[in-house]
C-alpha cells in the first residue's frame, strides 16, 4: 500500500492547521506558505476534508479553516479516508466490486484482510492531537 502527496500534504497541513489555530479561521494561503504547498492543491484537499467534516471554512477578509472537531476526536484514520478514499491494500478488502471472483476467494484474502486490519486499527488510535505534542 502507497499513500499518495493528498494524505502526506493534507496531514502536514491539518498539523499546521491544529498548532496555529485559535479563535479566528486560519488562512489556507499561511499553510501553503509554511509547508511549501501549492495552494491550488491544499484548496482541493481542503475540499475533500470539508466534505468529511474534518474542517469548517470561514468566508470573508478574516476568513479560513477551522477544526471541525476537538483534536483528540480526529483520527489519522479520518484524514486518510477523506483524502485517499478506501484504504484496504488489496481489492479482494472493502472494494470486492473491484474484485474478479478467482482473486476474492483466493487463500491469500486472509493476509490482505489482516492486514487491513491492522492499519485500521493503527491509523483510528493516532489522533491528529498526538501529532502537534
Amino acid at each position: 500500500m502507497r499513500f499518495s502527496t493528498k494524505s502526506e500534504y493534507g496531514l502536514r497541513a491539518l498539523v499546521n492547521l491544529a498548532k496555529n489555530q485559535g479563535k479566528e479561521p486560519y488562512s489556507l494561503a499561511k499553510i501553503a506558505k509554511d509547508e511549501k504547498i501549492s495552494l491550488a492543491y491544499l484548496e482541493r484537499l481542503f475540499a475533500k476534508l470539508k466534505k468529511a467534516k474534518i474542517v469548517v471554512s470561514v468566508k470573508g477578509v478574516k476568513g479560513g479553516y477551522k477544526l471541525a472537531r476537538p483534536l483528540a476526536k480526529i483520527s489519522v484514520k479520518d484524514i486518510l479516508t477523506a483524502l485517499e478514499g478506501s484504504l484496504a491494500p488489496y481489492t479482494c478488502v472493502g472494494l470486492e466490486s473491484l474484485c474478479n471472483k478467482k482473486s476474492c476467494e483466493c487463500q491469500t484474502k486472509i493476509v490482505w484482510q489482516k492486514l487491513d486490519q491492522g492499519i485500521t486499527r493503527t491509523l483510528s488510535l493516532i489522533k491528529l492531537s498526538d501529532l502537534i505534542k
